[in-house]
């Protein structure tokens, strides 16, 4: 906008050049006039040689600051390029990890691993080592995946983490309504038979605890399990055996985290009772044996006055028996 309104004052000052020229020729006095003419052409001309030598001067500078910018830009459009590159190569990492997971979940025996590996998490965030055992086996050789020792009633409480889940998983790809209600009674049918399982193996009078646990990974098939089937609660009450999440096992292990805090201070409490017991009677001997000794050494006091009053009338009579010696 700027170099266009300078073009146009360039223009008009030619125009008004022809103008004087026109007005000088038409006159006389040619000669002078068409000296200040050309004097004032040749200042014009300087003027005219300035102002375009400044804009052009001006029109570099914009074109080489232009120039740069652009080149900034393309540079900074170049890294984040190069960031999406990245951010697009892991993706396709992150794609690939999520279709190894999903590989790994399908496999039954992998996922009962997967189910160990979280329990054992857990366990050892929450509980102290001498308080968990895995992989125990149990006198009737079953080999039950945590023990949990603690105080009270949940000590060696069995928690198993192989949950069968394969009949859910087919009902949420089913599309057919009667293949849902079959996988449906066959994913109960498989509670039911676990249940049963555990409590066969894992409820050992006088070994284990009263109850024992199994333990779910997902929080969506523990909640659908109980939205499925409400009436398996009370399957749960009769058997003793319990279904339990990442979350309500957590509740429990804070609970049975607890209680092993306090165990510890009541044991620590009763042990600092009985060394205070033990101090009293201490107490009680050396205050005996203290007034012993200050017996003694009150009767060594009685001793040591006679000994004085003893010696005082040797001296006394020593002393007489030399003034005799002096008299004579």
């Amino acid at each position: 906008m700027i170099i266009t309104n300078q073009v146009f004052y360039i223009i008009i000052l030619l125009l008004l050049i022809v103008l004087f020229l026109q007005f000088f020729i038409s006159n006389n006095n040619t000669k002078e006039r068409i000296k200040i003419l050309l004097e004032k052409q040749s200042i014009i001309e300087q003027s005219i040689s300035d102002l375009i030598i400044r804009n052009f001067d001006k029109i570099d500078s914009k074109f080489d600051k232009s120039s740069f910018e652009n080149h900034n830009n393309l540079s900074q459009i170049r890294e984040k390029m190069s960031l999406i590159d990245r951010a697009q190569q892991n993706i396709s990492s992150l794609t690939e990890n999520v279709v190894d997971l999903k590989n790994f979940l399908s496999n039954t025996t992998q996922r009962g691993r997967f189910g160990e590996m979280l329990l054992e998490n857990l366990i050892k965030d929450h509980l102290p080592k001498d308080h968990y055992e895995f992989q125990k086996t149990l006198s009737n050789s079953s080999r039950v995946d945590c023990m949990i020792m603690s105080p009270g009633s949940l000590n060696k409480t069995c928690i198993d983490a192989k949950f069968p889940k394969e009949s859910f998983e087919k009902f949420q790809k089913s599309v057919s309504k009667d293949e849902k209600l079959k996988l449906l009674k066959k994913f109960k049918s498989d509670i039911k038979n676990h249940i049963s399982t555990v409590q066969e193996k894992y409820l050992i009078s006088g070994e284990t605890s009263d109850i024992a646990l199994i333990f779910i990974p997902s929080e969506q098939v523990y909640l659908e399990i109980f939205r499925l089937f409400p009436e398996l609660s009370e399957t749960f009450y009769i058997t003793k055996v319990f279904l339990v999440s990442p979350t309500t096992l957590w509740i429990i292990l804070n609970s049975i985290e607890s209680l092993i805090r306090d165990k510890k201070i009541q044991n620590n409490a009763t042990f600092i009772f009985q060394h205070l017991k033990e101090l009293n009677t201490e107490l009680i001997r050396l205050e005996s044996r203290i007034k012993k000794m200050d017996s003694h050494f009150s009767n060594a006091q009685v001793d040591l006055n006679d000994i004085l009053i003893t010696s005082k009338k040797i001296s006394n009579k020593r002393e007489k028996l030399l003034k005799l010696d002096d008299s004579n």
